[in-house]
């Protein structure tokens, strides 16, 4: 099967196991490592505790994250053939200008093997720290036409939009190789779907059903044919939450724990509303683009565990024994995936399968590259 398979990237201290876990990934022959962009974590505070998860015993909270560019830098100095990539950051937090100079610093030191992941970003990450989170996807198109013209000027620019207005500009430092590092964007709705098409090189989702990554990868090829881009050049990828476990009453339980079942609170509502369910986030009338896990009190983070049932983890992950992953993942290929990032929430579900939980994924990589 013609298909790229990513890893998550070590998030948390030690900050030298970064560099041991990539180089450990290479050797398995995974194709790519990748960080989150976080200041604040999924899980709320309330329900980071030890009667919910023993994972609570070992990190005093749920918000502890490495800053995904520098340790791309780091791991891709030490690295020689997979990819490093951030899935994903947005143009709010991280000003056009200085998000150009730092992927091109990440270019030369992972010597050409940077992927810059981009969304329009989530409240949580923004509004509590000061920055305005309004037109997030203007801001994000905006920002990404500003980084181009950086990356290809060379000399001063003058640029005049809604939010960015730069004049005498410039950006010395060129790309390691031949071209720039590419842009992949989480795109879901309308507006992004488009602007994948017109502007980027790759498309990072979130788990959608089959059907519906075809119909969004058609709709971005036929935005980037209009655009007089070639729509094969795009990239098609997918960020996973995957849950593995040795057999079905192991995933039941899996399924069930309340770690697991808060992460699906990022699931778009329309998902939850297509199976029968209520939103968890409805009654605040937001989505999780709006969410702020650190504001939700015991009370309401309770309240949403119960609002999501087991079925919803099995629509939002990939969940089984690794043959039954490579079926799931072989009906993506079909509906045009190359790249998938999975990303391994089992943890969150049993700590003491975690190691076990890797190297499962390993037997899966081995199984589709067997198709």
């Amino acid at each position: 099967m013609d298909i790229e398979l990513g890893v998550p990237g070590q998030i948390m201290p030690p900050a030298h196991k970064a560099v041991e876990v990539a180089k450990r990934n290479e050797a398995d022959g995974f194709d790519s490592v990748w960080w989150p962009c976080h200041l604040m974590g999924w899980h709320s505070d309330s329900v980071w505790t030890e009667d919910l998860t023993p994972l609570a015993k070992y990190q005093d909270n749920p918000h502890v994250y490495f800053d995904p560019l520098l340790m791309m830098g780091a791991v891709g100095s030490h690295t020689e053939r997979i990819k490093l990539g951030v899935v994903v950051t947005d143009l709010i937090r991280r000003n056009p200008a200085m998000a150009a100079q730092a992927m091109l610093t990440v270019d030369h030191l992972a010597r050409g093997r940077a992927i810059f992941g981009l969304g329009s970003g989530e409240r949580m990450n923004i509004t509590p720290y000061g920055m305005p989170f309004d037109k997030p996807v203007a801001r994000l198109s905006e920002g990404i036409d500003v980084i181009r013209r950086l990356w290809e000027a060379d000399g001063p620019i003058d640029f005049e939009g809604q939010f960015h207005h730069l004049h005498d500009a410039v950006l010395g430092l060129k790309p390691y190789g031949e071209r720039p590092p590419p842009i992949w964007t989480a795109a879901h709705g309308p507006k992004m779907l488009a602007m994948t098409g017109e502007k980027a090189d790759g498309w990072l989702p979130t788990k959608m059903s089959p059907a519906e990554y075809a119909a969004s990868l058609a709709t971005i090829r036929e935005s980037a044919e209009k655009a007089g881009r070639d729509p094969d050049a795009i990239t098609p990828g997918l960020l996973a939450y995957t849950l593995v476990a040795p057999d079905e009453e192991t995933l039941e339980q899996l399924t069930a724990k309340p770690l697991v079942r808060f992460l699906c609170v990022a699931m778009p509502p329309d998902i939850y509303r297509s199976m029968g369910l209520e939103p968890p986030l409805a009654a605040s009338g937001g989505g999780f683009h709006d969410f702020i896990p650190a504001a939700v009190d015991r009370a309401e983070g309770m309240r949403i565990i119960d609002a999501i049932p087991p079925q919803v983890v099995r629509q939002y992950a990939f969940c089984g024994t690794p043959a039954q992953l490579a079926d799931q993942v072989a009906e993506y290929h079909q509906a045009g995936l190359r790249h998938l990032i999975m990303w391994n929430i089992t943890a969150f579900g049993d700590p003491s399968l975690a190691g076990w939980s890797f190297g499962a994924l390993g037997e899966l990589r081995d199984l589709l590259r067997a198709r």
